[in-house]
């Protein structure tokens, strides 16, 4: 497939068709997650819990500025560019094809320490959302540091953001899990099991054993929905070339009657001065 093609005829269809591309090329058939979120929102030791070391750089300065793989259980975790931390935009248009092009999964990060999800985070979640349909399967909001809040304050966070979904009709179905990383990698480090039981990380375990399971169905139905997607599109420019087609047709037509008359009038003026 032409993507050259496909865009300059249906502009709209170009991230469809990259992930569709992809998820036609892929061989190795690993669920790929993406960590996606604001930039210092905990997502590097987000994902140094889940793989069990600090593979992923983490610091108060920005470090991930293009999109970071690794392999770990039979999951690609894909390390994304911090949202809204670079004034060019070029870390955001990288963490946007991380999550659009190549993610089955996007895990979305949020640190409760900054309360509500901002109109930013929104915007691109919404973003991310419309893309595709059954986001419910695919897209997931991790609430992190919560270690850092009292019960009652975290509480209260939980609430609001879940108020800001149900408020959304593109978020309305996100699933929402509490965690903290930092706790869990504490009781690891310091051998005590509550701190790991406290931290909510195994509800990201069992998600990504379950969307492990699920990964080849899911595919399949991803692929078969951006190929109805496309055909429909494509029928949809089809219907708009005829459209203008006869349009231009009756405006050429209507010129050339209109012309016929003009040149019909002065070959009879013409011949009247004879």
């Amino acid at each position: 497939m032409n993507i050259e093609q496909f865009t300059r005829i249906i502009p709209s269809s170009e991230r469809n068709l990259k992930r569709l591309m992809y998820l036609l090329s892929d061989k190795k058939s690993l669920p790929r997650i993406a960590v996606f979120g604001k930039y210092n929102h905990g997502k590097s030791t987000l994902l140094n819990a889940i793989v069990g070391h600090n593979k992923f750089k983490t610091a108060d300065k920005r470090e991930t500025i293009c999109n970071e793989d690794y392999e770990h259980n039979h999951v690609i975790w894909v390390d994304t560019p911090g949202l809204d931390a670079d004034v060019h935009g070029e870390d955001d248009a990288a963490a946007m094809k991380g999550a659009f092009e190549v993610a089955d999964f996007i895990f979305l990060v949020h640190q409760v320490t900054a309360g509500e999800l901002d109109k930013y985070e929104m915007n691109v979640f919404q973003q991310l959302a419309k893309q595709d349909k059954n986001y419910r399967k695919k897209m997931f909001l991790i609430l992190t540091q919560i270690d850092q809040k009292t019960p009652e304050d975290l509480s209260l966070v939980q609430q609001t953001i879940a108020q800001q979904l149900k408020n959304s009709m593109d978020l309305q179905d996100l699933n929402v899990i509490s965690v903290s990383a930092t706790r869990y990698l504490k009781g690891i480090q310091e051998s005590k099991p509550i701190f790991c039981e406290k931290s909510g990380m195994n509800s990201i375990f069992t998600l990504t054993e379950t969307l492990k399971k699920e990964i080849t169905t899911f595919r399949a139905n991803e692929i078969h929905r951006l190929k109805s997607k496309l055909l429909v599109e494509l029928d949809q420019a089809k219907k708009q070339v005829i459209e203008d087609l006869s349009e231009y047709q009756y405006r050429l037509s209507s010129q050339y009657k209109h012309y016929q008359q003009e040149i019909a009038q002065l070959v009879s003026a013409v011949s009247a001065r004879r």
